[in-house]
């Protein structure tokens, strides 16, 4: 009985090890990107209804100039901006903003995206608000949410309340795993 319980072990433990995945990756893809001249040039409109924000739109899209293949490069008109930014008044409850692809859905290339924000978000502190920026420019590149609290691509909350904010880290900022995302995407 003790040489059975022991083969089966072996064995439970050998798939285990064969079945796990290698990838410890938490980032996800929402299987649409921009074109990587794009993202490395990306342009941003602040319409009217957001200009109040203009400087935490911009720290926000600015957070992911730290990688090589992403660039904000401009701030203007409406004429070929790669997102356009805007502020309702419309109180849409724990959704703070969202950000709305437009794309060619045979190549999955965006050509346009659209970040709303909604009434919640004015209540944020400034860090808060240039985190939830900076995320849905995360969702514009073409990530999707992760459940890990070391992302800004978070499905809820803040990075900058976890555990992790006690080396005073700039956690509004995108993370390692963030960074990892677009060099999958746009490498």
């Amino acid at each position: 009985m003790r040489k059975k319980t022991l083969a089966v072990f072996l064995i439970f433990t050998i798939l285990v090890a064969l079945l796990a995945p290698t990838n410890a990756n938490a980032y996800t893809k929402l299987g649409r990107v921009m074109t990587k001249a794009s993202a490395k040039n990306f342009k941003i409109y602040i319409n009217g209804s957001a200009k109040g924000f203009k400087n935490i739109i911009i720290s926000g899209a600015k957070s992911w100039n730290p990688s090589p293949y992403l660039n904000t490069v401009s701030v203007g008109n409406d004429v070929k901006s790669n997102f356009t930014v805007s502020s309702s008044n419309t109180n849409k409850g724990s959704v703070l903003a969202v950000c709305n692809s437009t794309y060619n859905t045979s190549n999955k290339l965006i050509f346009k995206n659209e970040i709303t924000l909604y009434k919640g978000f004015r209540s944020l502190s400034n860090n808060h608000k240039i985190e939830t920026v900076a995320h849905e420019f995360g969702h514009g590149f073409g990530l999707g949410h992760v459940k890990t609290r070391n992302a800004i691509m978070l499905d809820k909350g803040f990075i900058n309340k976890t555990k992790q904010n006690k080396t005073k880290q700039n956690k509004t900022k995108p993370q390692t795993d963030d960074f990892n995302g677009i060099k999958s995407l746009y490498k």
